[in-house]
């Protein structure tokens, strides 16, 4: 009987038309009285500085060394050649400035919608490229935020082959991925999104992540869709191209209502690709379930206007949105 429900909601959905789905104009908000006070520190500045002894560094930075670590090992890391020049590529390609706006601002609209966001101490170091996989750490106990200047030193930056570091990881490796990255980061610790859903279904896994983009659509209006999810250029065309044809597919295979657990590595998670096992494999990006959760709940959010983004976040029944945003893709 379940099956032949979903495939009435399912067949019932195709007749329905479709709005165009981009980024909804209600997170343009004022955001012009909201003061952010940014305490921002480069920590590396201090480390790499020969004449401020570690001694000294420890007492400043009481959080940051090991100390089983001898002082000794310190003082070589510090004067390592490959570490000292990282630093120096740093200190030419990371623009401090525009860090601190983008942040401000980011923290002027995540306190817009959650007024009791306290702004976090924000800490930029050098971590020898060993944080690429989480290269923003949020900890919302003691409100500090980190952020591993040598992963943002750009696509293709020579350290990143020297390490070997896989070409898809280096996409999000830029500047431009600092807010986006920290925005996450705060989501995630924040937990705003429930992790508790009514139903496992593969189309509630992709709302779950959706939502999580649709609060960085309200924390980052500005900011192109592709900095977001982690996308190329050509990698965020080619998911508008084909939405269609992925959302067919998914139908198809009806996997739309499956709790297939395997869907989540195949469609959900970090990847080069997704997982179709077609020839589109070569040329779609990983997490385009991510991306197609996205695409609902904003589907969701125009249909249904006066909802605010808390309430919105808040539901947990995902099928229900799902349901509700009639969502139907149409063929280019």
């Amino acid at each position: 009987m379940k099956i032949i429900k979903y495939l009435l909601v399912i067949i019932g959905l195709i007749g329905c038309t479709r709005k165009e789905s981009t980024k909804n104009e209600r997170w343009n908000v004022d955001v012009s009285g909201i003061g952010v006070n940014l305490d921002f520190t480069d920590i590396s500045k201090d480390f790499y500085n020969l004449e401020f002894p570690i001694s000294e560094f420890r007492k400043k930075y009481t959080f940051y060394l090991d100390s089983n670590f001898p002082d000794k090992e310190y003082e070589k890391q510090r004067r390592d050649t490959t570490e000292l020049n990282i630093y120096t590529e740093i200190k030419s390609k990371v623009n401090q400035d525009k860090i601190k706006e983008e942040l401000s601002n980011l923290f002027r609209h995540i306190k817009y919608y959650y007024p009791d966001f306290e702004v976090p101490k924000v800490y930029l170091y050098s971590s020898f490229i060993t944080d690429h996989l989480s290269p923003v750490t949020y900890v919302p106990n003691q409100n500090y935020l980190f952020i591993a200047a040598d992963c943002f030193l750009g696509y293709g930056n020579k350290y990143y082959d020297m390490m070997k570091i896989d070409r898809y990881l280096q996409v999000t490796m830029d500047q431009n991925f600092i807010a986006p990255k920290v925005a996450r980061a705060i989501i995630d610790e924040k937990s705003w999104v429930p992790k508790e859903w009514t139903s496992q279904s593969f189309v509630s896994q992709m709302i779950y992540q959706g939502k999580k983009l649709v609060l960085e659509d309200a924390f980052l209006p500005k900011l192109q869709d592709r900095f977001k999810i982690g996308y190329t250029e050509e990698q965020m065309k080619w998911a508008r191209d084909n939405e269609f044809e992925i959302w067919n597919y998914f139908i198809q295979e009806n996997y739309v209502f499956s709790d297939d657990i395997s869907l989540s590595d195949r469609f959900l998670t970090l990847a080069p690709f997704s997982k179709f096992y077609t020839e589109a494999d070569s040329k779609s990006p990983g997490q385009i379930g991510s991306w197609v959760g996205w695409q609902i709940s904003r589907k969701y959010i125009n249909e249904n206007p006066d909802i605010s983004l808390q309430d919105f976040i808040k539901i947990n029944n995902h099928d229900q949105i799902f349901a509700k945003s009639k969502y139907k893709p149409e063929p280019k």
